[in-house]
């Protein structure tokens, strides 16, 4: 099997984990960096034998790459990708997969017409409490799902955007807390609950300079007739973050939320009900009974289930063809290594990426219709109209409409 000449586009944050990532997979060959700093990528090129470019263009005119990372500010995502995809590379896509939609189903679209590979840097989704969560809902052990109360919260000052300029505006962003930093929980609520098809919600600036939102708070209503209350800040210093599903059989809870950024070691709590809702609420006689609850807790020690998670993740991909070596050591799971690995076995050995760019549309989605709830004041169903949403970015971006600010 020949390997997969791989490029890694934008070398600096995240980007320095795609390269790590390629380096780490046996089935890489890491051929060429590219970034604007040209001292930067020079250095590092050289330090790792390998080609360096200043612009992505110059890459693809040399046709030296099979895939290719693009690890870039988020209004990039769209363009690079699309010339890459039209060129016939397979794109490894940080988050968020895209600003808009409408860029999201152009680029689907020419991966299918190409036949070529689409993953999404959502490694959320590979954390032990995600996995746990995931399995709880799809085994029926809380029976189909009522409702979802999530909130994350941390905190970030105005050096934060003071340092990176591009992510004070829609232009360059896409947005603010909801785009930037929780583009991950909105897509790990799809993952776990399901379709969303309508939503209410409001944005708002209570403490930053920048254009942007620091808060959302949103109503979601998910094909399986589930509710959903979400709300998301980055005013809100670092703790204290709750996360609830319940459904018609029990209960799941993580009273305090630790994996807010990287894999961390959880409490998940898990309650059923002695009889499904659905019974108890005839069966029970008195006017305020309740259903008894039975707890049982999933505390998750490193050491216990990092090898079973890893070789759960791998098995649900299906398409491996050769095995994966996962060094025990009392770490998480390196969740962006096996999104990394299972992007290049999908490209090797066909089937699909942990993380696809057809899984990945299902938040930018949602992500567009929040926005478009919240700045048009009114409820959005979904599938989302992209051009009603398109025009509204537009305004956005040309100051035409603005993020409330509720500051003094």
């Amino acid at each position: 099997m020949e390997k997969v000449r791989y490029g890694v586009i934008g070398i600096k944050g995240i980007g320095r984990a795609h390269i790590q990532a390629a380096q780490a997979n046996e089935q890489i060959d890491l051929v060429a960096l590219v970034d604007v700093d040209e001292t930067e990528v020079v250095q590092v090129a050289g330090e790792l034998g390998i080609g360096a470019f200043t612009g992505y263009r110059h890459l693809l005119d040399a046709g030296i790459v099979d895939a290719v990372s693009i690890a870039v500010p988020h209004h990039l995502h769209y363009p690079i990708g699309l010339d890459f995809l039209k060129a016939g590379v397979h794109v490894f896509m940080e988050k968020p997969f895209a600003i808009r939609v409408s860029e999201a189903d152009a680029m689907l679209a020419v991966a299918q017409k190409n036949n070529l590979k689409i993953a999404v840097g959502h490694q959320y989704r590979t954390h032990r409490s995600s996995q746990i969560v995931k399995r709880l809902i799809d085994s029926g052990t809380i029976g189909a799902t009522l409702r979802v109360l999530w909130m994350w919260g941390e905190f970030r000052p105005e050096s934060y955007y003071h340092r990176d300029i591009w992510r004070r505006t829609f232009q360059y962003a896409g947005g603010g807390v909801l785009m930037n930093q929780t583009s991950h929980d909105v897509d790990l609520i799809c993952w776990l609950m399901g379709k969303p098809v309508q939503v209410s919600a409001m944005v708002g600036n209570h403490l930053h300079e920048a254009e942007i939102e620091d808060i959302v708070c949103a109503n979601v209503l998910f094909e399986s007739g589930a509710m959903g209350s979400l709300q998301f800040t980055i005013t809100h210093p670092r703790g204290y973050s709750i996360r609830q599903i319940q459904g018609d059989k029990g209960i799941i809870v993580m009273p305090e939320v630790e994996s807010l950024t990287y894999d961390q070691d959880e409490e998940i709590l898990v309650g059923t009900y002695e009889g499904p809702l659905t019974e108890m609420v005839t069966e029970l006689k008195g006017i305020v009974d309740q259903p008894a609850i039975s707890w049982r807790s999933y505390g998750l020690k490193q050491d216990q289930v990092q090898e079973k998670i890893a070789a759960r993740i791998l098995r649900r991909l299906g398409a491996v063809k050769r095995p994966h070596k996962w060094q025990s050591n009392a770490k998480p799971v390196n969740g962006f290594a096996v999104i990394m690995n299972s992007f290049i076995d999908a490209i090797s050995f066909g089937g699909e990426p942990l993380v696809t760019g057809k899984s990945a549309r299902s938040a930018i989605e949602l992500i567009n219709a929040m926005y478009l709830s919240a700045m048009r004041k009114k409820t959005v169903d979904l599938p989302l109209n992209s051009h009603e949403y398109d025009a509204l970015y537009e305004e956005l971006v040309k100051g035409k409409l603005q993020v409330p600010r509720f500051r003094s």
